[in-house]
């Protein structure tokens, strides 16, 4: 399939990347513009402000992912100073995290660490549809989207540590913030040594110093997984480079 026609020189490409970046900076306005705290117990006690909407690493990727899209949108219409964003190392990070938020959030909803999805208001319609729409439809349309690529320059090796550097900084100043910051915020529970010590401590009481002891090796566990899930992203790219005779 040598010298056929590269994704980035379609302009429904540009269309596709402009309408997903669109949607996912509106929906992030929308979320914040009419934020309302409902009081939860087992999810939400505590009332931490609009603004904290922009702790959550789904947010933070998801927004990283809308910036690229409508960067790259920009780069297929026409505009040449962007061009250096369709190289495929820029979505491989991108890709990387979308889907990694997308499989924890997924994976929540089995443990019952996710809030279940409520449709009963139109504030809930507006909260879950963002959920879906970060966690779910953005994920699978990224990954459509890179399962797409042409003849693009293949990846080095050597970008693949990098995509554990940035959920590594994210991963510590979470746990800084809950050890030292007030009102205590975990983003996520992981990041809580106290839910650790109460899932390995079966109704014992320990230090919570455990917590700490234990989120440790989940930590290193953690990056690995973002740098294997960029590994699967990278093998697939390069094979279908070789195989369609790019550069």
């Amino acid at each position: 399939m040598k010298g056929s026609k590269s994704v980035w020189e379609r302009r429904q490409t540009g269309v596709f990347l402009m309408i997903l970046g669109c949607l996912l900076i509106l929906s992030v306005i929308l979320r914040v513009s009419f934020y309302r705290f409902e009081y939860d117990p087992k999810f939400a006690t505590t009332d931490y402000g609009r603004f904290n909407y922009f702790s959550y690493f789904t947010v933070q990727s998801n927004l990283a992912a809308a910036i690229y899209c409508v960067l790259a949108a920009l780069s297929v219409f026409g505009v040449k100073k962007l061009k250096f964003i369709q190289h495929p190392k820029v979505e491989l990070f991108i890709t990387t995290y979308v889907l990694i938020a997308g499989i924890v959030y997924c994976s929540g909803f089995p443990m019952k660490l996710t809030p279940p999805l409520v449709w009963d208001t139109a504030y809930h319609r507006l909260l879950n549809s963002t959920q879906v729409l970060h966690h779910m439809i953005n994920p699978v349309a990224l990954l459509i989207f890179w399962f797409r690529q042409g003849n693009e320059p293949v990846i080095e090796k050597s970008v693949l540590p990098k995509t554990g550097i940035y959920p590594l900084v994210y991963s510590l100043f979470c746990i800084f913030r809950g050890a030292f910051l007030k009102p205590t915020f975990y983003a996520y529970p992981f990041y809580n040594p106290y839910f650790i010590t109460g899932v390995i401590s079966k109704n014992r009481e320990i230090s919570f110093i455990w917590g700490y002891v234990v989120m440790l090796p989940l930590l290193v566990f953690g990056i690995g997984v973002f740098i294997a899930v960029a590994a699967v992203l990278f093998a697939v790219h390069n094979r279908q480079n070789k195989k369609r005779g790019g550069i």
